[in-house]
Order: structure tokens, then C-alpha cells, then sequence
């Protein structure tokens, strides 16, 4: 399932146009880093996905775009779509294999309680800080893959209700798709 949405992902930002000129795997790492900060910034306003209003609004019919903007999009689950989907975006430009860890395969019970002490700017800062140490050394290849797999183990943790991650991933995509080239930005 992770390879496929890596496809989609890239397949989606070379269509929009985020690849007519191809940057250091930096540049790319950046922009998960600020979707980072536009997470803690949701959480920070307290900015919360309503799954149950956009479930209803789909249900009654209503135009999924609209129903995504009001209920989803800029919240602090949308915003850690954002970084996933980064990633794995990322992950297609670089030909990475995804798995999905299996829960407990990785090292999650360290960001669990990571979380419960420094919030999510801390948990973020950890994971953006991982990714960064991750281009010396050259295993950003296990760290994309391991910092995908926490994000999906802890999504529960980090939200403090029963959402599945991959679900916000899929309903952003599928915004994404309806969005202009660059998606209405510079890059």
C-alpha cells in the first residue's frame, strides 16, 4: 500500500510541475520541514480535522473539494498528511522501496513517550532533526522509511483520537489532485 501512494505521490508532484527542475535531496527535506511547522501551527490553534461533519457531508452528496476545505484541509491531521505525503513524494524521486513496519518493528515506543513529554513541536523537531542527520551519513533511504513508519504507528498518539493516518493521506491526495500546478505557490 505504501509503494502505491509513493507512485501516486510523485506521479502527482511531477504532473503539478514540482520536478521540471530537479533539486539537492535537501530542498525536498525542507519542504517536509515545513510542513512540520504548519502542523505544530494547526495544533497550536487548535485546528482539528471533523471527520464526522465531512463523513456526513459525503453521505448527503455534497462536492468533495468544498466538504475537504471546510471540514479537513489546514488541520493538524492534514497538516501530518502533508509531511507523509512529502515523503513519500520524496521516496518515489529516490526509487525507495516502502514497508509498513508491522507496529513495534521501530523504534515508536521512544517517540510515544517522546511526545507525551515534549508535545508535537518536540516529536516534529526529533524527526525533521533524524531526516537532517540522515543526509551525512547516507542512510536517508531506512530514515524516510522508519520516520513514515512512526508517523502511521503514532498517529492515534499524536491526535489523541482513533483516526488512521493513511485515510488523511488518501483524502489529501485525492485533494491535491484538483489543485493547480504547484499547487497555487512558488515551489
Amino acid at each position: 500500500m505504501l509503494n502505491a501512494l509513493k507512485e501516486k505521490a510523485h506521479k502527482t508532484a511531477v504532473e503539478r510541475g514540482f520536478y521540471e527542475e530537479v533539486k539537492p535531496d535537501a530542498f525536498y527535506l525542507g519542504l517536509v520541514m515545513s510542513e512540520a511547522g504548519e502542523a505544530i501551527n494547526a495544533d497550536r490553534k487548535g485546528k482539528r480535522a471533523n471527520v464526522v461533519r465531512f463523513s456526513e457531508d459525503m453521505e448527503l452528496g455534497h462536492p468533495f473539494k468544498e466538504s475537504f476545505e471546510k471540514h479537513i484541509k489546514d488541520s493538524m491531521e492534514d497538516e501530518i498528511a502533508d509531511i507523509v505525503i512529502r515523503l513519500l513524494d520524496f521516496s518515489g524521486l529516490k526509487g525507495y522501496t516502502l514497508l509498513i513496519s508491522g507496529h513495534s518493528a521501530l523504534p515508536s515506543t521512544a517517540i510515544v513517550d517522546e511526545f507525551a513529554s515534549n508535545g508535537l513541536s518536540g516529536t516534529l523537531f526529533a524527526l525533521i532533526g533524524a531526516l537532517s542527520d540522515s543526509l551525512d551519513d547516507d542512510s536517508t533511504e531506512a530514515t524516510v522509511v522508519i520516520v513514515i513508519n512512526i508517523f502511521i504507528d503514532c498517529f492515534k498518539k499524536i491526535t489523541g483520537r482513533d483516526y488512521d493516518l493513511l485515510w488523511f493521506v488518501e483524502q489529501k491526495m485525492r485533494y491535491n489532485d484538483l489543485r493547480p500546478r504547484l499547487n497555487g505557490k512558488k515551489y
